[in-house]
């Protein structure tokens, strides 16, 4: 899987890099995210530059360079956006209480709700 994000609204930074995944792609809702050194659980949405717009975001098992597996948490073309869980506004590029990071990678036991299991 080749990863890449450009720089957009969302975020100021480009990424790109290939990964080797190694189970299928999985819809994700929410996630635990350190803001400001407290792990809270954050809603989690995809970002989709061409229609400037939420999509959705995924969890992959990957490859980890020698150091076993990970989980891959990926979105759309401008990368992830992110907010508090109990945060019930528009996913909005404006708002103060949201931010986007261009993807995730956590340990494969890390906290994480699929949308599947809603």
């Amino acid at each position: 899987m080749f990863l890449e994000v450009e720089a957009n609204g969302n975020i100021d930074e480009n990424f790109n890099m290939m990964y080797r995944d190694v189970s299928s792609p999985r819809e994700v809702f929410c996630v635990k995210y350190s803001v400001n050194g407290e792990e809270i659980p954050v809603q989690v949405k995809g970002w989709d530059t061409e229609k400037n717009a939420p999509c959705p975001a995924f969890a992959s098992r990957v490859e980890e360079s020698g150091d076993g597996t990970a989980l891959l948490i990926y979105g759309g073309s401008g990368g992830l956006r992110m907010k508090p869980l109990e945060d019930e506004t528009e996913w909005d590029l404006a708002s103060d209480n949201q931010w986007g990071e261009t993807h995730l990678v956590y340990p494969t036991d890390c906290f994480i709700v699929y949308t599947d299991q809603l």
